[in-house]
């Protein structure tokens, strides 16, 4: 008698906690994250880091979600014979992913989405530091690219998750920066 009525109240227990997990319609989150990029084998000369801050929110009951979040890459490039110049850009990616659920309090998220963004090479001066001689490419200006993102989130307490994730850059318009990947970690804090 006393073991069925425990099962019936640890039936009852579970059904509510299965039924109030996950992410509600419409509810949005403020995010920051760190990682360190890499644009290659040479990880020595050809790697920085990069900090984002964002905005997401999860769109209907179906787990489709949006981010928009505002990044700042510090790393170096490589230019010719050897020379490795520092890059900075700092820009914003809108992003448009899905959710999956299942594994409550773990959520596994992808985005998919495109940048705009701000570069600087060689801290703006337009002569290399080798040869002395002019870079034939703007050292300056706005460029654009695509990204894509897969990303673990576990669920802290009611309102707070770690991040972490793995993201793919390509760069559409620079001259110097080449596509990169990124592993990144952080935290999501849910507003509502």
């Amino acid at each position: 008698m006393m073991n069925s009525r425990l099962l019936i109240v640890c039936m009852l227990l579970f059904s509510i906690v299965l039924n109030a997990q996950g992410r509600r319609k419409d509810q949005s989150s403020v995010h920051a994250e760190y990682g360190y990029m890499n644009l290659g084998s040479d990880s020595l000369k050809k790697g920085g880091y990069m900090a984002k801050i964002g905005y997401a929110r999860v769109m209907g009951d179906k787990g489709f979600l949006g981010k928009a979040e505002a990044f700042y890459q510090d790393y170096k490039v490589n230019y010719i014979d050897g020379i490795v110049l520092p890059y900075k850009r700092y820009g914003l990616n809108i992003s448009a992913g899905y959710s999956y659920e299942g594994l409550y309090p773990v959520f596994i998220n992808c985005w998919f989405g495109a940048y705009g963004a701000y570069e600087t090479v060689n801290e703006g001066n337009t002569k290399d530091p080798k040869y002395n001689a002019e870079i034939p490419a703007k050292v300056k200006g706005f460029v654009y690219g695509l990204s894509g993102s897969a990303e673990v989130e576990l669920v802290l307490v009611r309102r707070l998750s770690l991040l972490v994730n793995y993201t793919q850059y390509y760069d559409l318009k620079s001259q110097f920066s080449e596509s990169q990947y990124a592993f990144f970690g952080g935290l999501r804090y849910y507003i509502n």
